[in-house]
């Protein structure tokens, strides 16, 4: 196997061994170990971009029993090789913004191995050629998930929310494991490349195929934080910062999108596009109104999060592997932006998360109001930065593709205008305005710019520069000439909305702050927002069916059977052999004729039973 790809797999475990080992021996050569490990993946990572000309394409076997034989190879094509840009990039500049944020940290050791493991875990993932290997590299990437978000394990919170994220995506990777068991069954192969191809798809019943899908499906929006098995993402955010932007925000919730793509000619086969979209749809106006409403800085960005996976999704279910994937690309770097840029505010701030306890930042915090002000115009859809055109072209997606125009397509278009309102809302609260705390105002403190507004700047201009190279990106993504989806009328609708949407936040917001104040004091409006809060409740009903329903009614059942079937049993086995020894004893006798007459019937029943046998 090529060296580069070699060392691209093995350095993040090994470097994670070694972060480990020494930085139990000096707290601060954890760092830099995991800097100079981060920086020479996201090396090995470009190089192998810069000369590549085809699928890199490498298989193995992984074991074998008796006539089952399971692979486990590499395949680096236009799509891996885009999922690795993004994996190794952004976990390079997480690491290095890490420096800063994590200093006060003690056990930096167990924090940047376990950053390293998650890298290495989403390489494996992309480079996968066969649903054995990614499946690998998605429980690597579940476990480093848990592990990070409860890192400060020592408080309740982030340990339950730990707990929360591990049970939603175990519960999501069940199907995964019944879909590969399908597809062994069902087609002999794990190989996502050939499961595109119709002599393999073609070959399964439409029944099957459509199951297998959408058990993959399933699996795909446990890790991505979709509708119904959001909740974990938002509980997630009790992990430090850079682990919400760098896993919960860039890398890893998009890999439930890429498994979608990798196998797209599969689901086009099985003609499940329009679960994709219409859990995408639904998904994305659940996260845009929820985003409205919440008053911790990175909550907001969690439900920002959801409802722009959503419509990178939506590409997908709207019949275009490049819009969805283009729009996944350019979320991963403008939502990195903006959850560093919020960890840069908190740390500045002393740790506050809270939006209402802030304001007019940006006099202390220049650079960071500048490069999270790109990231907001990004993530709204304002040229020219990237989001604009990959958001365009999901929107166009869904409007001129059959099975989505309609009310797919409203709510799609919804979600994408209320991004203006949310992030403008955002921007400001933290630093627009007035001055709500004066005493967190005078405290807050102006961030490192090597260790905190580098890695922002670097994201902010990629964020604008890739909008200049759009159709080389989309065309790359493609493998081809590509033509995007058009809608005359978008792009002037979407400028109204974002013009009208600007003046309304500057207006609630800022000018008459009071005026916001008396509408949210309605009762309609009140009982509105909570709902919005609270993510209309769905975490509250999930929890109440897993309570009521599954664990009530299972331990009761269980308790029932024990009670009255094993206990009947086993009490039952007591009287039963009681019963046996009183007939037993009745045909003992102390005299001679009773017990030869006895020992007689007996002989006379063996010699029967023989007599019978050999008859037979």
């Amino acid at each position: 196997m090529n060296t580069q790809i070699t060392a691209l797999l093995l350095l993040p475990f090994i470097g994670a061994i070694v972060t480990f080992v020494v930085g139990k021996y000096k707290k601060s050569l954890a760092f830099w170990f995991a800097e100079i490990i981060g920086i020479t993946l996201f090396v090995l990572s470009f190089s192998i971009f810069m000369s590549w000309h085809e699928p890199l394409n490498f298989d193995f076997q992984w074991f074998t029993f008796g006539a089952t034989t399971l692979p486990f190879g590499i395949y680096i094509d236009h799509l891996s090789l885009v999922m690795l840009l993004i994996a190794t990039g952004l976990g390079a500049l997480d690491i290095h913004f890490s420096h800063d944020y994590m200093a006060e940290e003690k056990d930096q050791a167990r924090y940047y191995s376990k950053i390293l493991f998650f890298i290495g875990g989403m390489i494996l993932l992309v480079s996968a050629k066969e649903l054995t290997g990614l499946f690998v590299g998605w429980e690597f990437m579940g476990l480093a998930s848990y592990l990070l978000i409860s890192f400060w394990h020592q408080n309740s919170a982030p340990a339950d929310a730990g707990v929360a994220a591990f049970l939603y995506t175990k519960f999501g990777d069940i199907f995964l494991f019944a879909a590969i068991g399908l597809l062994i069954y069902y087609t002999g192969t794990l190989d996502m490349v050939k499961l595109n191809q119709p002599e393999i798809n073609g070959s399964i019943s439409t029944n099957i195929i459509y199951v297998i899908a959408v058990f993959i499906f399933i699996a795909a929006i446990g890790k991505s934080g979709q509708f119904p098995l959001f909740p974990w993402l938002m509980r997630a955010m009790e992990g430090p910062t850079t682990v919400s932007a760098l896993i919960h925000g860039a890398t890893m919730v998009n890999s439930g999108i890429y498994i979608v793509a990798r196998l797209f000619d599969f689901y086009v086969a099985a003609n499940a596009l329009i679960v994709v979209a219409s859990i995408a749809a639904l998904s994305a106006f659940i996260g845009a109104t929820s985003a409205l409403v919440q008053d911790e800085m990175k909550k907001v960005l969690a439900y920002s999060t959801m409802s722009h996976l959503s419509l990178a999704f939506m590409g997908l279910g709207a019949s275009s592997l490049a819009v969805g994937m283009t729009h996944l690309v350019n979320h991963a770097i403008f939502k990195a932006l903006l959850f560093l840029s919020v960890g840069a505010v908190i740390m500045s701030t002393h740790h506050t998360k809270d939006v209402w306890k802030l304001g007019g930042l940006s006099h202390k915090l220049t650079l960071v109001a500048l490069f999270m002000g790109m990231g907001i115009l990004s993530l709204s859809g304002v040229p020219p930065f990237s989001g604009y055109f990959s958001k365009d072209a999901v929107l166009a997606s869904a409007l001129l593709n059959p099975q989505t125009h309609g009310f797919l397509s409203t709510l799609t278009i919804i979600a994408g205008v209320l991004s203006i309102a949310y992030g403008g809302r955002l921007w400001t609260l933290i630093f627009g305005g007035r001055v709500r705390d004066r005493e967190i105002y005078e405290k807050a403190t102006t961030p490192s710019l090597f260790w905190i507004s580098l890695p922002l700047g670097i994201m902010a201009v990629s964020t604008l520069v890739l909008g200049f190279y759009h159709e080389k990106v989309i065309n790359f993504i493609a493998n081809q000439e590509y033509i995007e989806p058009h809608a005359d009328w978008l792009l002037l609708f979407m400028m109204s909305a974002i013009s009208l949407l600007a003046l309304l936040v500057y207006y609630f917001y800022r000018r008459r702050y009071s005026l916001r104040e008396k509408v949210s004091a309605q009762p309609f409006m009140k009982t509105i927002r909570q709902v919005l809060l609270n993510g209309y409740y769905i975490e509250v009903m999930i929890t109440w069916f897993a309570k009521n329903i599954m664990v009530y009614s299972v331990a009761k059942s269980i308790n029932w059977s024990e009670k009255h079937i094993i206990d009947g049993l086993v009490n039952g086995m007591v009287s039963l052999s009681h019963k046996i020894f009183i007939l037993f004893e009745k045909t003992q006798s102390p005299k001679v004729s009773n017990q030869s007459g006895t020992m007689l019937l007996g002989v006379v029943l063996i010699v029967m039973i023989i007599f019978i046998g050999s008859v037979l």
